[in-house]
């Protein structure tokens, strides 16, 4: 390791404590940041002599934590460029790198599709320091639409959309002082325009962030289309590899990561009841260190079990599983929350589909996680019932209730995909989710699924 590199870990801690003390280091989780700092270490120990290794390992690790808070930097702008310039100076990452990183998060297509635009527009808004950002496409009769935009643009004046539509029509690429863009294509044949406007504080780098943004959007843009297309026609135009991506995405989510989730919450509780009964013994440290380790550990496989995305089989959960599935859930909500909630199960319920039951058992899980961090209830009751048309669930607790539409946005907006992923996971299976609640409470969160044979999922 060069002498340089030498300096590179301490400066790694100062980038941490510097993300920490800033007004959006409150939102990023423990676990994201105990990840970041054992993958920089890995980056640069990996790296050996070669004089960038310190500058990918302190990338790497600003890149990382950024992009588990993206919609809360495109919430607060202001607090974000504030940050953004502080990593800059004191770690000495160069923000259109790092830029370049966050615009390319892959978490944000799982969110709906106009917060995920939205929220792509402001980073590239914060990172080029520009006035406003914009999307832009064309109707089918040739007129231009506006599709979304960040920061202060007048969407009556005409000059706002000039760059759209000579990039729509002419141009590939739109480079003036006062706006810039890019054009997505698809086949060869344009799909939308991306528009920086206003003069940037670094006009050199400004293409560079559009070139990032563009396919994360290009990828929302594609989903809504497909969509479109299936309700439309009423045929499926997502192919089985599709299908199958994206159900095994999600049962990652729901299933394995949950658990790794779980496990690492009970590590740290066990690590903060340890500390005060070894604390006088002399390998207090090491012993508290090797916790610290499994919890990085626990960080990597969660990493993992992200990026994988191969398989087409789930073998998490298996038919005729669901009484046994359930009692493991409620047992886990019962050691933490004190009582254990109320089940009931009717008709049989073998013939579930392995995502079906994954669905299932993960809404009841967040229904179950939400009971317990937010609700104060002290009664719960689970009811599952299995019948000719398909399955119905329903999550009942007498807490003290919430606004489900105010929470719904919130959480989206906040980047809490547990809600938002409930209701996609099951919008995938063709079935519906209900939220009913009201200040004071009671809440109920339903699920109804259709009847879906298993060997329906191969296809």
């Amino acid at each position: 390791m060069s002498s340089e590199n030498l300096e590179i870990p301490a400066t790694i801690d100062r980038l941490l404590e510097l993300i920490e003390a800033s007004d959006i280091g409150s939102v990023v989780p423990p676990a994201v940041k105990a990840g970041a700092h054992a993958r920089a270490l890995e980056l640069l120990d990996a790296g050996g002599a070669g004089e960038g290794a310190g500058a990918i390992a302190l990338l790497t690790c600003a890149a990382e934590v950024l992009c588990e808070v993206a919609v809360d930097l495109a919430a607060r702008p202001r607090d974000a460029r504030a940050l953004i310039e502080a990593i800059e100076a004191v770690a000495g990452v160069p923000s259109v790198a790092l830029g370049r990183e966050v615009l390319r998060t892959p978490s944000l297509p799982q969110l709906s599709s106009d917060v995920a635009l939205e929220v792509q527009l402001a980073l590239l808004l914060i990172f080029a320091g520009v006035d406003a950002t914009s999307l832009w496409t064309l109707s089918p009769s040739g007129d231009l639409l506006h599709v979304s935009h960040a920061g202060a643009l007048d969407l009556g004046s005409p000059r706002s959309s000039l760059a759209a539509r000579s990039l729509l029509t002419d141009s590939q690429r739109v480079n003036r002082r006062s706006q810039a863009g890019i054009r997505l294509e698809r086949w060869l044949h344009p799909v939308a325009a991306l528009v920086a406007h206003g003069d940037p504080a670094r006009a050199d780098h400004r293409a560079l962030l559009l070139d990032a943004a563009v396919p994360v959007i290009g990828s929302i843009l594609e989903r809504d289309e497909l969509r479109a297309r299936e309700q439309t026609s009423g045929e499926s135009v997502v192919s089985s590899v599709e299908r199958r991506l994206a159900r095994v995405r999600f049962d990652l989510h729901d299933g394995p990561q949950q658990d790794v989730h779980l496990l690492a919450q009970d590590l740290r509780s066990f690590r903060d009841q340890l500390r005060p009964i070894v604390a006088q013994d002399a390998n207090a440290a090491r012993v508290l260190g090797r916790i610290d380790d499994f919890e990085a550990q626990l960080v990597a496989l969660d990493g993992d079990l992200r990026r994988i995305s191969t398989s087409v089989q789930s073998p998490f959960v298996h038919p005729g599983s669901v009484p046994e599935r359930l009692r493991q859930i409620t047992d886990a909500f019962a050691a933490r929350a004190g009582f254990e909630p109320v089940s009931r199960l009717e008709g049989d319920l073998s013939a579930l589909s392995d995502s079906q039951q994954i669905a299932l058992m993960a809404l009841i899980r967040e229904a179950l996680s939400n009971v317990r961090e937010h609700s104060r209830a002290r009664k719960v009751t689970i009811s599952i019932a299995s019948g000719p048309a398909g399955i119905t669930a329903e999550v009942t607790d007498d807490g003290v209730g919430f606004d489900p539409e105010t929470t719904l946005v919130r959480a989206a907006r906040e980047g809490h995909l547990g809600l938002v992923g409930m209701h996609e996971r099951v919008r995938m299976l063709g079935g519906r989710t209900h939220i009913e609640s009201r200040p004071g409470g009671p809440t109920v969160i339903s699920v109804s699924l259709p009847s879906w044979p298993s060997h329906a999922e191969g296809g």
